[in-house]
């Protein structure tokens, strides 16, 4: 069930036309230092519309939240809320105007009560200065009430579901004042039940003139519950449209450049496909069968062979950067295995996986580095006994460490300086020399370059290519599908943590794996 307001020729709804738009942006820009992130970009959301922001990494569609959010209040262009010129100098100044995030990382407290949740920061008070907890709960089952969000206030958000802590933010937004609420992929963890009772809630707000902005790398939860489509590419504004004018492959198309604005075709390089080799015909390395876990992925089947390099790719929330560390031991699945060299590893133990050799670079370098400490800490820590013995000093350690940040090109490759002082990409280099002293049979690497430079992410792919080239088996997890064109042999799709398609022995481009997400 598609949810459409009256949409006249020009992209407008009829209903618009009574008075300036309650957001409106115009001329957006943002820079971070010589990186362009927004270049004069409008754009505009009347009440009572779900206006969708989609584009692939790295178009503009965070930065221009974040100014919508108060979060980056420096920036170029205008912003208007209800024809009135405003500054979003902060989060609250945009809560003061009526515009709150709901961003995808849930900001609520799990271990405080709904109601607590819903009057965060601003709880009721009896004429003693204490907490008033009967209206509080009082007014909390009212106003989720009229929501039709019927659930127990008292209790723990966070012994709820997702989608049930997804809705009480939104509610919280707008028990806040909001009159606009900005979505961050709202449905990219959610089961199809879950999103339609989202999409229920949506649909209601609607009605009642709340204007939202939904973003979402879901193409097909877009396509149903907005009225408009913004597509944003390289920080450009490409295309402003009603959604019921548009399709999946007009809107891949266009965030790719194939389609401009004016709707002109777009030569392609030869760095846009890659040719994939025949599988080898080697035993696996390592095998995954029947993988679950709740929420994330489901009933996953598949095998890496020593030097073969497996790529998944799927949109944000698809499954497969959760299926990487539970490959690895980092998160424990709900069933299924994965066997390593004939053995199965113990599920979610990264000491036994480490131990034999299955090591995970995550895209979140705070789950493998401990920025607080010297670089040459970081660097022994996982294999301290092989690598330094019985005697622990810090000459011993130090000198272990300083040949292998030569190894990864770190730069300084100074053992002693604290590792949170390095850039994104060389911490991503201590990464991998902390694992170059012991075993590596599969690396398994998710976002491995996220964040980095040309220079730095050239320097890291040369060196997983150099362990793919002695043997190590490589399942590369990405959001981005030039990377996986440019090194993985095979490539795994995921949509909603479900394979989708397998791409081997064949010529594939972006559009193809992007369709198949």
């Amino acid at each position: 069930m598609t949810f459409l307001l009256p949409i006249n020729s020009d992209g407008t709804s009829s209903s618009w036309d009574a008075g300036p738009p309650v957001l409106d942006c115009r001329g957006i820009g943002k820079r971070f230092g010589a990186n362009v992130a927004l270049q004069g970009v409008d754009f505009a959301l009347e009440a009572g519309e779900v206006h969708g922001v989609v584009g692939a990494n790295g178009a503009g569609k965070s930065t221009l939240m974040r100014i919508l959010a108060g979060v980056l209040p420096e920036h170029e262009g205008q912003i208007f809320v209800e024809g009135r010129p405003v500054s979003l100098a902060s989060p609250k100044a945009a809560l003061a105007h009526g515009i709150a995030m709901v961003y995808q990382e849930l900001s609520g407290v799990g271990q405080l009560s709904v109601a607590e949740n819903l009057f965060l920061g601003r709880q009721p008070l009896t004429a003693f200065g204490t907490v008033d907890w009967r209206t509080m709960n009082q007014q909390a089952r009212q106003f989720l009430g009229e929501m039709e969000i019927d659930i127990d206030v008292h209790r723990r958000l966070d012994r709820y579901p997702l989608v049930i802590r997804q809705m009480v933010e939104i509610a919280r937004g707008l028990h806040s004042g909001a009159r606009v609420l900005i979505l961050d992929e709202p449905t990219s963890a959610l089961s199809p039940p879950e999103t339609r009772r989202l999409f229920q809630l949506i649909q209601q707000l609607r009605s009642r003139g709340v204007a939202l902005v939904f973003i979402s790398h879901f193409i097909e939860d877009v396509l149903e519950i907005c009225d408009r489509v913004t597509i944003l590419k390289d920080g450009r504004k490409l295309r402003t449209a009603p959604a019921r004018s548009l399709d999946k492959h007009i809107i891949i198309d266009t965030m790719l450049g194939r389609t401009t604005a004016e709707g002109e075709a777009h030569a392609w390089g030869a760095q846009e496909a890659a040719k994939l080799p025949p599988q080898r015909s080697a035993p696996p390395a390592i095998q995954v069968r029947g993988l679950c876990a709740t929420g994330c992925f489901q009933d996953v089947k598949l095998d890496v062979a020593p030097g073969e390099c497996l790529g998944l790719y799927g949109f944000v929330g698809a499954g497969h950067q959760e299926l990487a560390h539970a490959i690895a031991g980092a998160l424990r699945p709900s069933s299924g295995e994965v066997v390593f060299d004939g053995r199965r590893l113990r599920p979610g133990d990264t000491r036994d996986a480490v131990k034999r050799g299955v090591v995970l670079v995550a895209a979140d370098r705070a789950k493998t580095l401990v920025r607080g400490s010297e670089i040459y800490k970081n660097v022994t820590m996982a294999h301290l006994r092989r690598s330094v013995g019985s005697w622990l000093t810090r000459r011993r350690e130090t000198a272990v460490a300083k040949p292998l940040l030569g190894k990864v090109f770190c730069r300084p490759a100074l053992p002693r300086l604290r590792a949170g002082n390095l850039s994104g990409g060389n911490q991503q280099k201590v990464v991998l020399a902390k694992w170059l002293l012991g075993p590596i049979k599969v690396l398994v690497l998710e976002e491995p370059t996220r964040g980095m430079d040309v220079g730095a992410k050239d320097e890291i792919l040369r060196l997983v290519r150099g362990l793919k080239e002695q043997g190590a088996a490589v399942i590369l997890a990405s959001t981005e599908p030039e990377l996986l064109l440019a090194h993985a042999d095979r490539i795994l799709t995921f949509r909603r943590g479900r394979q989708t398609h397998e791409f081997k022995d064949t010529t594939v481009d972006r559009i193809s794996l992007m369709r198949q997400a």
